[in-house]
């Protein structure tokens, strides 16, 4: 049963993620990029408090204490989720979708730098292939008048501020409930909110349908069935699965529904940073539970020390 809920949660999880791209091409310039990552945010926020409010009572009560990291977390949310937005908006999904899959790179980098992680031989292989997929995949010019071209750059910087978040929540070494998630919603929204106020809602009633899809399916409950996911099966599983499979919904929809092409040098460049993705995130793993082991050996070590003195 536990292994049936997992499975269709994580699918659920990847099919809400994987629409995100259709529906910010769907929404187009009838609403600006910079009041359509505000609606993003704040009616996934709406979506994540409603349901709350139905299954656990003062989920909105928090630590004081807590709220400068809360903060931070909510702002890089903001930034993060808002440059990959708005990178959809100029250039194509499955170059947006790809692109962002390289964040797991730089956590490796951050890691090191934040939290000491060493960088071992596995890690460099994977850098090195994913760097091989992306030349591959040759996304990226000199010129700064192809709004493509602006796009994959865009891309580029949300993986890395996306990486940031990651690392900072991992430096807490704190498991983040829906009940956090939904706060750092709300942070985000007050963080993205003048852009809103300076752009107003453009022509919203051309693709309010697209809007709501966007914050309550892409946003809302792809973080509520992700937590879903977490309940049944470990976060590293869970995020390597993620990682594999939301690209593909992805890609997939954008062929099927906005007819883009798929050309050689992206399935080529794509599956093998994909690959490196997973390989780095499956050698992240092997060296966590390795640590657990010494760590849980030394503990029972100690203990039979304690008993026979």
């Amino acid at each position: 049963m536990t292994k049936k809920i997992s499975s269709i949660s994580l699918t659920l999880t990847s099919l809400c993620l994987g629409t995100i791209g259709i529906f910010v091409k769907l929404i187009g310039n009838n609403v600006h990029y910079l009041s359509l990552n505000f609606l993003r945010v704040f009616l996934g926020f709406l979506t994540l408090a409603l349901v709350m409010t139905f299954i656990r009572k003062n989920w909105y009560k928090i630590n004081l204490s807590s709220m400068k990291e809360f903060i931070l977390i909510g702002f890089l949310y903001a930034i993060s989720l808002s440059l990959y937005t708005t990178a959809i908006h100029f250039t194509t999904i499955q170059n947006a979708v790809l692109i962002n899959a390289t964040y797991p790179f730089f956590v490796m980098i951050f890691a090191r730098f934040m939290l000491g992680e060493l960088i071992t031989i596995h890690k460099i292989i994977a850098l090195l292939l994913g760097f091989t997929g992306l030349s591959i995949m040759n996304p990226f010019s000199f010129d700064f008048e192809d709004a493509k071209n602006i796009g994959n750059m865009l891309a580029l910087i949300g993986s890395i501020f996306y990486a940031l978040l990651i690392v900072n929540m991992k430096r807490e070494e704190k498991q983040r409930g829906i009940e956090d998630v939904t706060w750092f919603l709300l942070i985000a929204s007050l963080f993205l909110l003048p852009f809103f106020i300076l752009k107003g809602m453009g022509n919203i009633n051309k693709a309010l349908i697209y809007v709501i899809g966007l914050g309550v399916i892409s946003t809302g409950l792809a973080y509520l069935f992700y937590n879903l996911t977490l309940k049944y099966l470990e976060a590293d599983i869970a995020s390597i699965l993620v990682t594999t499979l939301t690209p593909i919904v992805s890609i997939s929809l954008a062929v099927i529904i906005i007819g883009e092409k798929l050309t050689t040098a992206t399935i080529l460049g794509g599956t093998l940073l994909i690959f490196a993705s997973v390989y780095l995130e499956m050698h992240n793993i092997k060296i966590k539970r390795i640590a657990q082991f010494k760590k849980l050996k030394l503990f029972t070590h100690l203990k039979k020390v304690r008993e026979t003195s």
